[in-house]
């Protein structure tokens, strides 16, 4: 039954991946560009959720909701100084500069601010793994599941069936016509930013009980959740889903049967082969330029 556990772990991370590379998706369809800081919003999250939970002695789930408050705040901030003032024509280079600036920006500041050392985040279940039989289970990495699952279901509610979800549906996937039938396309794009903060905020109390966080670390997640979301076709909320659970997967199975160096390798490999056979991701369309 290894097998059966390295396959939940691997599910585990890759939720935090979907998770990651949805946000990335709901910025790219709001305003056309791919947000390279939302791994260090991440592990900002992080780092300052263990200041709260651990030292200052808040529940956990009000951590949660005042760690969601304090990101949402910087994304809109992100959004209104780094991403409003900027042309995203696709001859245009100067959001990409301006997007990992702030990841310089933002990795720099949690050194300044938490150190260099990495930090163990505390467990909403426990961290230790349960025998069920031939098989052995981290209720953490169940956690990371079962929440990224409820999330999905309570954002896919909320985009189909609520006024606000819809608007927003309609903002992304045509700014032109949403405005002229009054929505406040802006608006909606702040939205979209302040979104992807609350879920790097969840993404955060997820990923931090499986490994730790640490002020290095946000680039590198911000790359795989890119990944993912390339993987599965940017601008595809299901796509996000299935590239995040698919990186996962084979990034814990190579680390598990072939070593943990070849990993990164291994997943990063599998995405050039699906670009290669599939340039616009797994549930990618093409896009269409109007002439």
């Amino acid at each position: 039954m290894e097998f059966a556990s390295v396959l939940i772990a691997g599910l585990a991370i890759g939720s935090v991946y979907a998770l990651v590379a949805l946000s990335v998706n709901i910025v790219y369809s709001a305003r056309r560009i791919v947000n390279f800081a939302q791994g260090d919003l991440v592990m900002l999250a992080g780092l300052v959720g263990a200041v709260v939970i651990v030292s200052w002695g808040v529940p956990y789930v009000l951590g949660l909701v005042a760690v969601s408050a304090v990101i949402i705040v910087l994304a809109l901030v992100i959004e209104r100084l780094a991403v409003r003032p900027l042309s995203t024509d696709d001859s245009s280079i100067a959001w990409i500069l301006s997007i990992v600036a702030v990841a310089i920006v933002l990795s720099n500041a949690m050194v300044l601010i938490f150190g260099t050392d990495a930090r163990q985040f505390p467990s909403l279940i426990s961290n230790r793994p349960v025998d069920v039989g031939a098989l052995r289970i981290v209720p953490d990495h169940l956690t990371a599941i079962f929440g990224t699952m409820v999330f999905l279901v309570i954002l896919h509610l909320a985009q189909t069936r609520t006024l606000h979800g819809k608007a927003m549906r309609a903002a992304a996937r045509d700014p032109e016509m949403a405005a002229m039938l009054g929505i406040p396309v802006r608006w909606y794009i702040a939205g979209a930013f302040g979104l992807s903060g609350v879920m790097a905020a969840i993404a955060a109390f997820l990923v931090g009980p499986m490994t730790f966080v640490s002020a290095h670390l946000g680039f590198a997640l911000g790359i795989k959740g890119f990944a993912a979301a390339a993987m599965g076709g940017l601008g595809s909320f299901g796509g996000a889903v299935i590239g995040g659970l698919l990186l996962g997967l084979a990034e814990t199975l190579s680390a598990a049967y072939i070593g943990s160096a070849a990993k990164d390798s291994v997943s990063l490999a599998i995405l050039c082969v699906i670009l290669i056979v599939r340039p616009t991701g797994l549930l990618g369309e093409p896009r269409v330029t109007k002439l």
